[in-house]
């Protein structure tokens, strides 16, 4: 019954991931420390809570990188400034799965290049990957990387500015990059192009940091809205996407 679903449900099993909720105020702080409760519409986020159970909060790096919180009174976001907002986890130890899922809401806004919604170690680390928006394609691009190197997926969606639900399924254990990386798109299974390896390998994901807004050296800064991310140690079922995504 997706009127009682809750993303908690997808961590039941202990599941190793992250879940980042703007619309719970409860869950974030103005100051990095977490020491000072978010209240109202355009107050800083410098810290805000893992709702999984995983403890795996996200803290800006400085207090210049720390994105807005917003609201308009029934929608609710982390906003962020395209120069150097991002949150960041501690390292999520997920050597022990080869699949994994990426759930979230985003505003894609118009603007130029690539943009990097969620990053999961630093650039090219094997066992880490990346999703980002691309305006030459206006699409989204997902990057896998494996003991045998790294593959993208690359979808063509719709133009910018637009607001979507994205689901990012990945498997290191599919023996094409056009299986590994599964790109859904406001609940359709979009096409995709690949480039780079065949295959990234066989994993397994590494014990890595997930970066939110940003790349984790600081490049690639999101202009935009996030209003979830859900990040999951594993591979979802058709019926949890479906209920996450009519959640988000």
């Amino acid at each position: 019954d997706n009127a009682t679903f809750s993303p908690l449900s997808l961590f039941a099993a202990s599941e190793v991931g992250a879940w980042y909720d703007p619309s719970d105020m409860t869950t974030m702080f103005q100051d990095r420390a977490g020491t000072t409760p978010v209240t109202a519409d355009g107050q800083t986020v410098g810290k805000i809570l893992d709702k999984s159970g995983c403890g795996n909060h996200a803290v800006a790096p400085s207090d210049a990188a720390r994105p807005l919180y917003k609201t308009d009174g029934g929608l609710h976001w982390l906003q962020f400034d395209g120069v150097d907002d991002r949150v960041s986890s501690a390292s999520l130890d997920l050597s022990g799965t080869s699949t994994a899922t990426l759930l979230l809401g985003l505003l894609r806004p118009n603007d130029s290049g690539y943009k990097m919604y969620a990053e999961f170690g630093p650039p090219d680390t094997t066992g880490g990957f990346y999703f980002a928006s691309r305006s030459s394609v206006s699409g989204y691009e997902v990057g896998l990387k494996g003991s045998s190197g790294q593959t993208v997926a690359v979808t063509d969606t719709s133009a910018p500015p637009i607001t979507d639900i994205a689901t990012i399924e990945l498997d290191y254990l599919q023996p094409t990059n056009a299986t590994e990386i599964v790109i859904r798109v406001n609940g359709v299974v979009e096409s995709t192009s690949q480039v780079g390896q065949p295959s990234a390998g066989d994993g397994p994901f590494g014990n890595l940091a997930l970066n939110v807004g940003c790349r984790s050296d600081g490049s690639l800064p999101v202009t935009g809205n996030i209003y979830s991310m859900i990040f999951l140690g594993r591979t979802a079922t058709t019926q949890e996407i479906t209920d996450t995504e009519t959640w988000v």
